[in-house]
């Protein structure tokens, strides 16, 4: 691999839709390559599809990248020496170059129409032939042109390939690939409009940018011989070519919604956090060249070259991630999780406007080892929230059980409370002491299973080593009064 020249590696996505997983994990693979080459990453908007592109997807995009923390040198509100950064803003620069292929005789007008096309590539099957433009429009004559003009018929424009060799180039992946050009058929690079398409769009560009390397999926392979045509054509210098496996279902199938491919937005409302994501994304088509699996972004920066790419497809498992994301949230700071928690808690229906802060970091770094992701934080955290306190139905079956000495018990912890006033460690030990010596129980099971009971209103959760403080005196007692009164109906 040649990095003699400045690395400088980019990420083109079309805002004609939300950012998925395989576009992320792109981004990612050129953000580490260029940190880890001390390099420059640039975001380009490939915005030429007009019908298509929306302002609400680019700002999604923008706002999704930012969120995994992929931030780009050069792009969208970063201008540097090489923009604008959308192609919708650079038709001027696609027109020079198509004049230039133009006098060059290596582009036409085609008039075929979409019906006319689709026969040509059905017939092609039929006949167990690739589909390809068979040349149909390549040699019209003035005339000819004039007359289908006169039809009303709008005209693309394509690249002629007269090329006889096999075009070859060598992957940084995959090692070398040699393509017939027969293959592949005179292709289409702008549109009646005069906008451009993806290939040569994207020639131009990554010329005009000074792009070192281009790292995308493996799907762009097909589109790489015609990129080479038209580079070479234009006497453009080649950047070189990296393209990462595809991402599969654990089934090996494509994968799709109902394998959790849903937009990297998704991700984040379902409580993924931004670094558990983006060590998992690393890992899928990569490996540091050893066992570890948690890994920093500095540890991923360090670390990643190309050599470690893995050819095969990348298998996206959500089960394995939820497990990534679990380890994050258990060993990440816990004011960071306490702050990422918040708009989960408010969106479970938990008022946290009038809880002290430190309240609430008690309640989260109680729950956290119970959590895969955040949106789960509201029903694990719910209990210690007087307005959520519920007597479930088991709870109150087994409290009436033994509803006599149950009904002591809670008397007697009500009195101790009301004479506590703070609860702590070593408050909630006391308590127990004392309240062994005011009551007297057939089972020493009986004592602790009705304070749990009456507390949380549930049979099984945190420690009342934990519970008790957190919920604190007045809490305590409110719920002994709400159970009473559930024993009493």
């Amino acid at each position: 691999m040649n990095t003699s020249k400045p690395i400088r590696v980019r990420m083109a996505p079309s805002p004609t839709g939300y950012l998925h997983i395989g576009g992320a994990r792109t981004a990612l693979f050129n953000y580490l390559f260029s940190r880890h080459y001390k390099g420059t990453f640039i975001l380009r908007i490939e915005d030429t599809d007009q019908e298509r592109s929306k302002e609400e997807f680019e700002d999604a995009i923008l706002q999704d990248l930012r969120w995994l923390g992929v931030e780009w040198d050069e792009g969208p509100i970063k201008e540097g020496a090489y923009g604008p950064y959308y192609q919708s803003e650079r038709l001027d620069l696609y027109r020079k170059y198509l004049k230039k292929l133009q006098e060059l005789g290596k582009v036409y007008a085609c008039y075929c129409t979409p019906e006319e096309l689709e026969a040509e590539r059905q017939d092609l099957l039929k006949r167990h032939k690739t589909p390809k433009y068979l040349g149909k429009c390549r040699n019209l004559t003035e005339q000819e042109k004039k007359a289908l003009e006169a039809q009303g018929r709008p005209s693309v424009i394509r690249f002629r390939i007269d090329e006889k060799d096999p075009i070859q180039f060598h992957d940084l992946i995959r090692g070398d690939i040699s393509v017939d050009p027969s293959i592949l058929g005179d292709f289409v690079i702008c549109k009646p409009d005069g906008w451009p398409l993806y290939n040569f769009a994207a020639v131009v560009d990554d010329c005009e940018m000074k792009i070192s390397h281009v790292i995308r999926g493996e799907e762009h392979i097909s589109n790489t011989p015609r990129q080479i045509l038209l580079a070479k054509t234009l006497g453009l210098e080649l950047p070189q070519y990296a393209h990462v496996s595809i991402i599969l279902a654990p089934d090996r199938s494509k994968l799709s919604k109902r394998h959790g491919a849903t937009s990297l937005g998704d991700y984040r409302t379902q409580g993924f956090l931004a670094d558990a994501l983006k060590n998992y994304l690393a890992l899928l088509g990569w490996n540091p060249g050893d066992e570890r699996e948690i890994m920093s972004e500095k540890e991923l920066i360090q670390d990643f070259v190309l050599e470690r790419m893995v050819k095969s497809p990348a298998i996206f498992d959500v089960e394995k991630l939820k497990w990534m994301n679990g380890m994050y949230i258990r060993n990440s700071a816990l004011d960071t999780i306490v702050h990422e928690s918040l708009p989960f808690l408010e969106a479970s229906g938990l008022s946290v406007k009038d809880k002290h802060p430190h309240w609430l970091k008690k309640v989260i770094e109680t729950i956290r080892g119970n959590l895969e992701t955040l949106n789960q934080v509201g029903s694990f955290s719910e209990l210690f929230f007087d307005e959520k306190f519920t007597l479930a139905e088991e709870a109150k079956t087994q409290l009436l059980k033994n509803k006599k000495e149950v009904l002591e018990v809670l008397n007697a912890l009500d009195t101790l409370l009301a004479k506590a006033g703070t609860i702590d460690l070593e408050g909630f030990q006391k308590l127990q002491e004392d309240l062994k010596s005011k009551v007297t129980v057939s089972d020493k099971k009986l004592l602790f299973q009705s304070q749990r009971l009456a507390l949380t209103g549930r049979l099984k959760g945190p420690e009342m080593t934990v519970v008790m403080p957190i919920l604190g005196v007045d809490s305590c007692r409110k719920r002994i009064q709400i159970t009473k009164s559930k024993l009493s109906l």
